[in-house]
């Protein structure tokens, strides 16, 4: 992948959180998805070599980290750096939302679902210690996922100047 070879630090993040998809797996992260089937849910349409190469840039840029657990399974979570991206995944969505006209086939109803209730999800159901700290970033995040004004959006307070 060639980069900007710029020394500013907008172009050298970008070069980590702008490539295609990275912001999806980032997100899906942030909404508690651990395993690579759970990412690859939450990112229809990417492919196992791309999502396995974008979790490894990540790795490598101390974002994501991956490890096992004692039974063997493949796990991956956010390092501190990766959530400090919260804030930029939740203004990249808010922007989105204001800026960006969908049409009938950005309407999805299992992708929303999808995004707005990840504790719901079966795999999610058991993990009861790690709702709290999921609830937290999921707040942090912004509930990137959400329409305007629903339940999920109170994390993120909209700004004054901006239309309605």
């Amino acid at each position: 992948m060639e980069g900007y070879r710029d020394y500013c630090p907008l172009s050298r993040a970008a070069e980590i959180f702008a490539t295609r998809w990275t912001p999806l797996i980032v997100r899906n992260l942030l909404l508690g998805c651990e395993t690579f089937s759970e990412l690859r849910e939450g990112a229809p349409g990417i492919s196992r070599t791309l999502l396995t190469q974008r979790l490894r840039l990540l790795e490598h840029h101390g974002v994501v980290e991956r490890r096992e657990t004692d039974g063997g399974r493949v796990v991956y979570g956010l390092t501190e750096s990766g959530y400090e991206l919260a804030p930029v995944c939740a203004a990249l969505g808010t922007w989105g939302e204001t800026w960006i006209e969908l049409s009938p086939e950005h309407f999805d109803a299992t992708k929303v679902m999808w995004g707005a209730e990840p504790q719901a999800r079966p795999h999610h159901a058991a993990r009861r210690a790690d709702r709290r700290a999921l609830r937290r970033h999921r707040a942090r995040a912004g509930e990137l996922l959400a329409p305007a004004g629903g339940p999920a959006r109170r994390g993120v307070p909209p700004p004054a100047d901006r239309p309605r």
